[in-house]
């Protein structure tokens, strides 16, 4: 990779790491995303992910999204969850607050960590100036967490704006 790929990877992962956290911010659509992580194992950042893909008019195929979950799969079994199972685990103790809130910053961390090896999973094209929803929608329908249309469509209904 020469140092030019780098700047652009790095330009690109800041460009969806703020849309990602625009997107969160919104109270409805972090407690429908949530409610999709509990429910059906949904991988937040990576529906974020092929989202913005999609609102940047790019389509991403099965293969695709093959080689998405081979790059984010370690990380996410490895350090996301654990950190997210340790957090939770301490919700209902106050002498733990001061550890959860260490771990929540870690979590973050470590989402920012994905959302580069998301970002990294893919070659990136230009962007598209005239994008409608169908490529969001058509992107969500390869995670198998969505396979099923009335989960798809809250998703793409939250991020497909």
């Amino acid at each position: 990779m020469t140092k030019g790929d780098e700047t652009l990877g790095s330009d690109l992962l800041e460009e969806f790491w703020r849309w990602a956290v625009a997107q969160y911010e919104d109270v409805q659509v972090r407690e429908g995303l949530l409610e999709l992580q509990e429910s059906a194992g949904l991988i937040i950042l990576e529906a974020m992910f092929l989202a913005w893909l999609g609102h940047r008019g790019q389509a991403i195929g099965e293969e695709d999204q093959r080689r998405i979950r081979m790059a984010i799969t370690p990380w996410v079994e490895g350090v996301v969850l654990p950190l997210r199972r340790q957090r939770q685990s301490w919700t209902d103790m106050p002498s733990m607050i001061t550890n959860r809130r260490a771990l929540l910053g870690l979590e973050l961390e470590a989402e920012h960590v994905l959302a580069g090896l998301l970002v990294d999973a893919l070659p990136m094209k230009e962007q598209l100036t005239d994008v409608s929803t169908p490529v969001v929608e058509r992107n969500l329908s390869q995670l198998p967490e969505l396979k099923d249309v009335v989960p798809r469509r809250r998703v793409v209904d939250m991020l497909g704006r």
